[in-house]
């Protein structure tokens, strides 16, 4: 089998860091076939004068303003079309694999059209979340030859193999693949497990791609896998439609653990590599895990002491275990509230757990001393001002146990393949402004509202932290700076200093 040399091709929005787990470990596996693969990232291209996400959030209040993003996050003063064709023209891929989600879809098509307009032999295929649960939109795209759908390490490894062999291919499972007359739509693969997979390989990407903001700094950040999946049933996230492709497609469980001794095992292979100051431990729901996992952490982390952050839920703050995880050097962690009216939380976006639990948690955060980010979601379907005012009640109480906290809000959007997103689509809600490419920062409602409210909730994202942070008895101010006249700016303006200044 002669070696492949394969293009993968990670599109990323302006300054938005973080490794990609997903490609890196797809990247590593074929690496470990013996074949030759490069990443290609969009992340430092400013397109049509992009602001970048950090900007983004410190204009709203959602966090510190990066002092020296230009430095570390400078932007490529290149053309990005001409690099990626350079690139080509010189590496010479026999394939090109683009990892795709909703939102970059729409760059993500820009990327395949070019290259299948410039090389036409060139194989590409399109994996992702996306790819997955929409495949019949992806794959009736021109410049797509192949859908991956599910997890690609086996997919992907055998389509390339089969190639370099020079073998047919268009049988591989996990594939739907294209000729001039037909789609192959071959049955699904297994999930992997993790145990078995190779550790993700960081080692072709950006150095830039390493630095993440935190607390207002960078700090070079490594990622590391936990788990895969998610064992809720949020009806704005796609995780309850994997769980059923999985389950009726390979009858695979779609949450999966990693052996602790294997999380330390990947926690010292990538430190070696690439000396991080910070870690960042990739699980939906982190503390999860049982208490043998939990007493293993604790036990092995005591000998690496490096800074870290996850993401978990409310259900699994308990103080002894973050008193445990603060002294071997948790930092940081993010916790969706995404509602505060417990009925709408429960109903609409099937999340089961009270109030009191959240204030219970604000608290507990409040006594160790740890911050974090708690993340909430407005613009939802059946949703109005009183009850995007639950939710700011709710920051507004847990901001006032633990000013630590920092609160992010984000606008929904129906993302294809997920509960809500059939659900606004049965009501009539999904709009004609429905597109590709909606970045999680946009303040664009994609739901069929009057353009009445449609510009209230602009007006709420951009106060929301106000609401949150200021006395009440600064409300009808902030009511002003909810507008998007020239008064409204200057409120905006002025209140955001007075709070900078607490």
């Amino acid at each position: 089998m002669d070696r492949l040399r394969v293009l993968l091709i990670y599109p990323s929005k302006f300054r938005v860091t973080g490794l990609p787990i997903g490609l890196t470990s797809i990247s590593a596996v074929l690496k470990q076939e013996g074949h030759e693969v490069k990443i290609f990232d969009t992340t430092f291209y400013e397109l049509d004068s992009q602001v970048s996400e950090p900007q983004l959030r410190a204009d709203m209040l959602m966090s510190k303003r990066i002092t020296d993003e230009d430095k570390w996050l400078y932007k490529n003063n290149s053309d990005m079309k001409e690099d990626l064709i350079s690139l080509i023209h010189d590496f010479k891929p026999r394939v090109v694999g683009i990892s795709i989600l909703e939102p970059n879809y729409g760059i993500s098509l820009l990327l395949s059209r070019l290259i299948k307009s410039t090389f036409k032999d060139i194989l590409i295929v399109a994996g992702g979340v996306f790819p997955t649960l929409s495949p019949e939109v992806v794959i009736s795209e021109d410049s797509i030859d192949i859908v991956c759908l599910g997890e690609g390490e086996t997919s992907v490894k055998e389509l390339c193999n089969k190639i370099a062999g020079n073998e047919p291919y268009i049988h591989v499972d996990g594939l739907w693949i294209k000729d001039k007359t037909n789609i192959y739509r071959n049955k699904n693969t297994c999930l992997h497990n993790l145990n078995e997979l190779p550790f993700p390989d960081f080692s072709d990407l950006d150095e830039r791609l390493f630095y993440k903001p935190m607390q207002g700094k960078l700090f070079k950040m490594v990622n590391i896998e936990t788990s895969r999946g998610c064992p809720y049933i949020c009806s704005y996230c796609a995780a309850p439609k994997l769980k059923m492709f999985y389950r009726e497609n390979t009858d695979s469980s779609y949450y999966r653990e990693m052996k602790m001794e294997k999380v330390f095992e990947q926690i010292h292979y990538q430190i070696d590599r690439h000396s991080p100051e910070f870690l960042y431990f990739s699980s939906e729901t982190f503390l999860a895990m049982d208490d043998r996992d939990f007493a293993a952490f604790i036990h092995g982390y005591k000998a690496i002491r490096l800074p870290f952050w996850f993401q978990t839920r409310f259900e699994t703050i308990i103080e002894e275990r973050l008193q445990a995880l603060k002294d071997v050097g948790m930092y940081w962690l993010t916790i969706g509230v995404e509602h505060g009216n417990e009925e709408f939380r429960r109903k609409v976006l099937k999340r089961h757990y009270s109030n009191e639990s959240m204030v219970k948690a604000a608290h507990i955060l409040k006594k160790i001393g740890i911050g974090a980010s708690l993340n909430n979601i407005i613009g939802f379907p059946f949703e109005n001002r009183d009850l995007i005012f639950d939710t700011i009640r709710l920051n507004k109480q847990l901001w006032q146990i633990n000013n630590k906290l920092e609160i992010n809000v984000f606008l929904f959007t129906p993302y294809r393949g997920c509960e809500l997103y059939d659900i606004c689509k049965e009501n009539n809600l999904l709009s004609d402004r429905l597109e590709f490419g909606t970045g999680v920062l946009s303040d664009e409602s994609l739901l069929n509202f009057s353009d009445e409210y449609r510009q209230e909730l602009k007006g709420l994202l951009k106060a929301f932290n106000m609401y949150v942070k200021l006395p009440e008895q600064l409300y009808p101010d902030i009511k002003i700076a909810e507008n998007p006249d020239a008064e409204g700016a200057a409120m905006r303006e002025a209140l955001a200093k007075q709070l900078q200044s607490h």
